[in-house]
């Protein structure tokens, strides 16, 4: 899972409604609204993970550009989907940060290497050992600063452990 999707929520102001038969509108002086803070990538990182554990979709999502792009063909759809179905889905989604590195990029754009353990139906505490079914995947992220706020821009995935075991494919003729 790509997140990674995934630190700080905006708030939405709530309006005033006008006030009945008069025409009269509020007099209340507003305030300038406050500048947004700027978003410390590895905080984000680690939040995304923990958004996934929580099933907190629309926060990773908040941090999945529109453009997504990952190596292998997935799409910011594609990332929306698979998170959705995860916040969805009944019983726990385990979800937990193993490891995690930046580096800058070109167009000040920053590279996050993490590893990260899921396990389906419960969730991964820190420091416990990892249960039986659950997987690692080396995950790199390519994030944006778009605003104050991060988000992810394109990456890839790969499944550490256990590693991914298959048959070896068969040769084919071809004319």
């Amino acid at each position: 899972m790509l997140c990674a999707l995934l630190a700080g929520s905006a708030c939405q102001r709530e309006e005033s409604p006008p006030r009945g038969g008069t025409g009269e509108t509020s007099q209340r002086a507003e305030a300038p609204a406050a500048p947004e803070r700027d978003e410390d990538l590895a905080t984000l990182v680690a939040s995304l993970v923990d958004s996934i554990q929580a099933k907190q979709s629309s926060y990773v999502l908040d941090h999945v550009s529109a453009q997504f792009k990952e190596d292998g063909g997935l799409d910011y759809y594609d990332v929306r989907a698979l998170v959705e179905k995860y916040a969805l889905a009944p019983g726990a989604v385990g979800a937990r940060l193993e490891s995690s590195a930046l580096t800058p990029e070109a167009e000040g754009r920053q590279r996050a290497v993490t590893q990260v353990a899921f396990a389906s139906g419960q969730r991964l505490a820190k420091g416990e050992p990892l249960p039986a079914g659950a997987v690692v995947y080396r995950i790199e992220v390519v994030f944006a600063k778009i605003g104050a706020k991060w988000q992810a821009v394109g990456g890839r995935y790969k499944r550490e452990l256990p590693p991914v075991t298959s048959p070896p494919t068969l040769s084919m003729n071809t004319r």
